[in-house]
């Protein structure tokens, strides 16, 4: 009978484990991504000159930024990953997408432009969103969740760059020259960065604040369409960054030491929930 508690707190810390251990179900494409994903991503022949068509590669810079390795990450490689491969320059996918970014151009507002380049520029710290879903109404610091995030940036950027390389996809205007993007492409395009680390963050900040999981979503899915409007990503960029974040995260929720660092974030934000509800008080 003395053991019982011994027992009950390896029960409850194994428990623990398997909740943030567990991968995370992929939920399901839809609207305009699934209506082109559904179209064929093949060369149109063996020899079309558009497939050559590659994003310039810089070895000096490629070896500059995967020259910071992993934190969390160290033993994973970027063939772990499985994402589908870019369609192909001369695929109907292709061309249906290219077609589906010359229709928002044409459509596009001076409204719509001033939204994605502000959904492009603006990063909003832990303590932000925290202050969106009314968790606190003050500046909050939250150190742990800050390291937690430059962590999370550190094995991101090396994957992210690792993918990027490996692909080298063309960026739209390069293969359509009626698209006019609004935007310096110092990268190739798959998968999309921006949209990358939007469905991170959106993952990571629906274990800390599952009740908001809709709103974390949907800031991510409006960043991917204000990365289309600008015109510098095919919507399959944006459907491979979206597959490529969920098993990012799914990976770092089955590393220890991310367990236990998010653990201690999960009670940073309990604390300064606890303190902000007592002010109301």
């Amino acid at each position: 009978m003395k053991k019982a508690p011994v027992l009950l707190a390896v029960g409850l810390l194994t428990f623990a484990r398997l909740t943030y251990g567990q991968d995370t179900a992929f939920s399901p494409i839809r609207g305009h991504y699934k209506i082109l994903a559904a179209l064929s991503p093949r060369p149109a022949s063996d020899h079309e000159a558009v497939d050559q068509v590659k994003f310039p590669y810089d070895p000096s810079f490629a070896n500059k930024v995967l020259s910071e390795k992993p934190y969390y990450l160290q033993g994973v490689s970027v063939e772990d990953f499985n994402i589908p491969a870019p369609p192909a320059n001369s695929s109907a996918q292709t061309r249906a997408e290219l077609d589906y970014l010359l229709a928002l151009q044409h459509n596009r507002t001076p409204e719509d432009i001033r939204s994605g380049f502000y959904m492009s520029s603006v990063f909003q710290t832990s303590g932000d969103i925290g202050r969106m879903i009314g968790y606190w109404v003050e500046p909050v610091k939250l150190p742990l969740t800050d390291s937690l995030f430059s962590n999370i940036a550190q094995d991101g950027n090396y994957f992210l760059w690792s993918l990027k390389f490996k692909y080298e996809r063309a960026r739209p205007y390069m293969v359509e020259p009626k698209i006019h993007d609004l935007e310096e492409s110092m990268a190739s395009s798959y998968p999309g960065g921006h949209v990358t680390y939007a469905y991170i963050y959106a993952y990571i900040y629906e274990e800390l604040a599952p009740e908001f999981k809709d709103l974390f979503m949907a800031n991510a899915y409006a960043m991917a369409h204000a990365r289309e409007v600008i015109g510098v990503h095919y919507p399959s960029d944006n459907e491979g960054a979206r597959i490529f974040a969920r098993q990012f995260v799914n990976m770092l929720f089955r590393n220890a030491k991310f367990q236990e660092d998010f653990r201690k974030v999960k009670a940073e934000w309990a604390s300064a929930r606890k303190q902000a509800s007592a002010a109301y008080k």
